[in-house]
């Protein structure tokens, strides 16, 4: 009979020490994941014969404006970033704004398939996952502005209303 109850307790043992060590072993995982390099942007599709040096182009005319003192400290002023970043000042959130910040060029999906885009976005870490995309709406809503598009409706201010890729 005792040793019949010893089996048992060794078994129930051995059991919550795998459920423990599973448990243990997700959270550490998740925990990774969330540290490891993460970004956020908004695509901006463009037409399919756009040329890649055209892309190019319009990419860095829009990092160009985007990196302007003016635009970065009125982002970093309209969502906190001073306290989110955990930066000593306004002047130290918006240098740290213009390092995480990108412009590049890529692909977006569409109904219609995948077109070229122009990627505008911030890099962080996972947990910051949200924030990043909060500053990334916030950036993109300046964009539609250079580009002449309605934040509010995201239609164009005027219709047929779109600058040339050198004027932007």
């Amino acid at each position: 009979m005792m040793r019949m109850q010893r089996w048992m307790l060794w078994t129930v043992m051995g059991v919550v020490g795998l459920t423990v060590m599973f448990f243990v072993a997700r959270f550490a995982k998740s925990e990774y994941h969330l540290r490891q390099p993460s970004k956020i942007w908004v695509p901006i599709a463009l037409r399919a014969d756009i040329s890649m040096e055209d892309q190019k182009n319009l990419a860095k005319q829009i990092e160009d404006k985007l990196r302007t003192e003016e635009i970065l400290r009125a982002v970093v002023a309209d969502i906190g970033l001073q306290e989110k970043f955990k930066q000593p000042g306004e002047a130290a959130a918006v240098k740290e704004l213009s390092r995480r910040l990108f412009v590049e060029v890529g692909s977006a999906d569409t109904p219609n398939g995948s077109v070229p885009s122009i990627n505008i976005g911030v890099a962080g870490i996972g947990h910051e996952s949200e924030l990043l995309g909060e500053v990334s709406m916030r950036i993109i809503r300046e964009v539609w502005l250079m580009i002449g598009i309605d934040p509010e409706t995201g239609k164009p201010s005027k219709p047929g209303d779109t600058p040339p890729l050198d004027k932007l």
